[in-house]
């Protein structure tokens, strides 16, 4: 067991300050969740907004409420590597799990493969009858490809769910993620862009979808007494613990399963309390500085790798470096990932796999995908590896990474300079 400094591989800091804000929302009550859920559509230029305790349960009631406008329709497409939150708020939905593969460059959809699998064989211009929605995600802040998904079918086919969970505060071509589809939701998490120890957010401008969702929302209970007291112990644990100095006793604790992916579709929804939109005070200006120090973290190592041969970054321009939530690496010599795995944890420099394995791969959905390979996905979940790249990483982390992971380009692991 490491005593010692040692970085979680994401990170959204939580200060005493936000702890008082959220007290003093909790007297506010529903006051302050609307003025959350005012800022909300302001910033993102939507006319609807709801709050919820996560980003799964968000996915959830937004399939529920697409599944009371479609009751025909049952299943749901997401890429073949993604986060495990995902096919549990589908299952969750009571819907089935439809996979396609990723285009290895982007971690995006193959696009390729797409087209074959929203069609039947003998109508390459009808989406198969059965698809509700279609999921892309924006996966480590990568950008998915929304206006190329839009272009194979009209709104009115197949509806289009945004996974902005990991990308909240980012851009693409001036226009922000979570915008860009029929409806989106965001994860507030404690390794996400912003974090209010838990907690969801939906956007979308349809009137339709907005309807369904409120109704199925009003049927969800609020936290209790004994959850918010838990919540608000959980704020104050993750404002301690997440701080590299202490990092590593959570880290150290088996039960907390700290780093590992779940499969769950067995978890509860909530509304969110006004506690959670207290601690979201200000929630703006967070998010612009914790980006503008992702940024700067993520050009250097863009600088520092993309010449290498021993390793492989996805299509990362200059502007998404700003958007990206974890720095992701291809290690193709699975020795040197071991090797670079086992070093981190011994040293606490917080680099991590990504998902153990992909979607087809979970034990409890496995044999729905039989006979059906997606390798790009399969591969990704082998070789692929994250850098951290949050506010609580100093430039001495940097160096030490740097060493670890040294290009044969012979680079110098020089820092970069961090607002």
């Amino acid at each position: 067991m490491r005593i010692a400094r040692t970085l979680a591989p994401a990170a959204a800091p939580i200060y005493p300050r936000d702890i008082i804000s959220g007290l003093k929302g909790l007297v506010r009550g529903r006051q302050e969740l609307k003025r959350f859920e005012s800022e909300l559509k302001e910033y993102f230029g939507v006319e609807y907004c709801f709050l919820v305790s996560s980003g799964k349960a968000a996915l959830t009631l937004i399939l529920q409420a697409l599944k009371d406008i479609h009751p025909d329709r049952n299943e749901v497409l997401i890429p073949a590597f993604t986060c495990y939150s995902v096919p549990s708020a589908i299952v969750r939905a009571g819907l089935k799990v439809k996979l396609c593969d990723i285009d290895p460059q982007t971690l995006d959809f193959d696009f390729v493969m797409l087209s074959k699998t929203l069609t039947k064989p003998n109508n390459p211009t009808t989406p198969t009858p059965r698809l509700l929605a279609i999921v892309p995600t924006h996966l480590f802040g990568l950008p998915a490809d929304i206006e190329r998904l839009r272009g194979l079918f009209s709104e009115s086919e197949v509806p289009i769910i945004e996974d902005a969970a990991q990308t909240m505060g980012a851009e693409r071509n001036g226009k922000k993620l979570g915008t860009l589809g029929d409806v989106s939701f965001f994860s507030l998490g404690r390794g996400k862009a912003l974090s209010t120890v838990e907690g969801g957010i939906i956007l979308t401008r349809r009137k339709d979808f907005a309807e369904n969702i409120m109704d199925r929302l009003s049927r969800v209970r609020e936290y209790g007494v004994f959850e918010l007291i838990k919540l608000f112990l959980k704020a104050i644990s993750l404002a301690l613990f997440l701080r590299p100095a202490l990092f590593w006793i959570p880290k150290s604790i088996p039960f907390l399963r700290l780093g590992e992916t779940i499969y769950d579709p067995m978890f509860k929804i909530k509304k969110m309390s006004p506690f959670q939109a207290g601690l979201a005070k200000n929630w703006k200006n967070k998010l612009k500085s914790f980006r503008s120090v992702r940024s700067e973290y993520a050009k250097h190592w863009s600088k520092f790798i993309k010449t290498s041969k021993n390793y492989q970054l996805p299509a990362i321009s200059h502007e998404l470096n700003s958007n990206l939530l974890r720095f992701p690496v291809m290690i193709h010599d699975d020795s040197q990932r071991k090797k670079i795995l086992k070093e981190s944890n011994e040293r606490g420099l917080g680099i991590m796999p990504t998902y153990p394995d992909s979607i087809d791969g979970i034990r409890d959905l496995a044999r729905s995908f039989r006979g059906r390979h997606f390798p790009a996905a399969k591969e990704h979940a082998k070789k692929l590896i994250t850098l951290p790249i949050h506010p609580f990483v100093t430039e001495n982390d940097i160096s030490k990474i740097g060493l670890l992971i040294p290009p044969d380009n012979q680079l110098t692991a020089t820092t970069p300079q961090t607002q």
